[in-house]
């Protein structure tokens, strides 16, 4: 883990806005999906709905850098500072969340409701080119099976 002195210096360490998706796992646990908000080669600041505890060790994967231990600095309102195990080199740094893997919607993400209509009505919205027809060539395998059925007995 990171020295007094070094956490000192590891916070003086320029910061570069990412927000990009990533996977972080810690010991023990499934992966999980986070958002970097931004880094610096001492550490990221990820946005995730998992609950992590103050010194808690994770992995944490850098689009374009691979793969590097840290452990959670702080925490508040879902965010979290995580210290790298070891500071990353300069390059690594800049390649890290340089070039987006995941190609991004320009979809903002709804606020979940207790019933889950504004969710359905979205993916539908999203999908109507294909929803409809599918919809009526189901029915129509469905009459078409009901009708075949019928005439069998």
């Amino acid at each position: 883990m990171i020295e007094t002195g070094q956490r000192m210096n590891a916070r003086a360490a320029k910061r570069r806005s990412a927000d990009a998706p990533s996977t972080m796992r810690a010991e023990g646990c499934m992966p999980v999906d986070v958002v970097v908000l931004d880094i610096s080669r001492s550490g990221v600041r990820i946005l995730t709905d998992a609950a992590l505890d103050i010194g808690q060790e994770i992995t944490i994967g850098l689009a374009g850098a691979g793969v590097t231990r840290a452990f959670v600095a702080w925490a508040g309102n879902g965010e979290y500072g995580c210290a790298f195990e070891r500071p990353i080199a300069p390059e690594d740094e800049a390649l890290a969340f340089s070039h987006a893997p995941v190609k991004r919607l320009g979809i903002a993400p709804s606020a979940p409701t207790d019933n889950g209509e504004d969710y359905l009505r979205e993916l539908y919205r999203r999908h109507r080119v294909w929803a409809v027809p599918w919809d009526a060539v189901l029915m129509t395998l469905a009459m078409l099976l009901l009708v075949w059925g019928f005439f069998r007995l």
